[in-house]
């Protein structure tokens, strides 16, 4: 899998402005905030950004926004990365939808090494593909939509097992 270095910064200035810039994007983008202001910056693939080892210490009590052009929410990877880096809050960006986790004030407390925590883990996989196929047999989604609402789900019932924030936001509606 090829690496992203980091770009140099861009004329964003706010997590809102990047959420903006990033929004229609085909490849994924990655935006880093330290206390606010820009940090660092990286641009991927159509599907993933893979930040090299080196960088990776720097993520420790960021914000980090990136979109997902293919519409879903966080994927399993973006949890284990704002957990074993521990950052501060993660924001991802569709078309439609932004989607945040914020760091527990007590810390993330999650090793997902952990039996107990698989076992979560694989629990909440199980209700939320039953959540996803109930959706589908009454004609509340198609087909094309099941991943999306699926790993929707999943995060719904994980997050809540251990009292983290999750939120799916529409993008704000502004007037001229």
């Amino acid at each position: 899998m090829e690496k992203h270095y980091p770009l140099p910064r861009d004329e964003v200035k706010s997590v809102r402005e990047a959420i903006q810039k990033i929004r229609y994007e085909n490849i994924e983008h990655l935006y880093v905030f330290k206390n606010g202001k820009q940090f660092r910056r990286y641009i991927g693939e159509e599907s993933y950004v893979n930040l090299p080892l080196e960088y990776l210490f720097e993520l420790k009590d960021t914000d980090v926004v990136h979109n997902h052009p293919t519409g879903n929410t966080f994927s399993i990877d973006d949890v284990y990365s704002a957990v074993n880096y521990n950052l501060k809050g993660l924001i991802v960006v569709t078309t439609q939808f932004i989607y945040s986790i914020k760091r527990p004030e007590t810390g993330w407390d999650i090793n997902f090494e952990d039996e107990f925590i698989q076992y979560i883990m694989n629990s909440c996989e199980k209700n939320a593909r039953e959540m996803v196929e109930k959706h589908v047999t009454q004609f509340q989604i198609i087909h094309e939509e099941k991943e999306i609402l699926f790993l929707h789900f999943l995060w719904v019932f994980f997050f809540n097992m251990f009292n983290i924030e999750y939120a799916k936001k529409e993008h704000p509606k502004y007037s001229i």
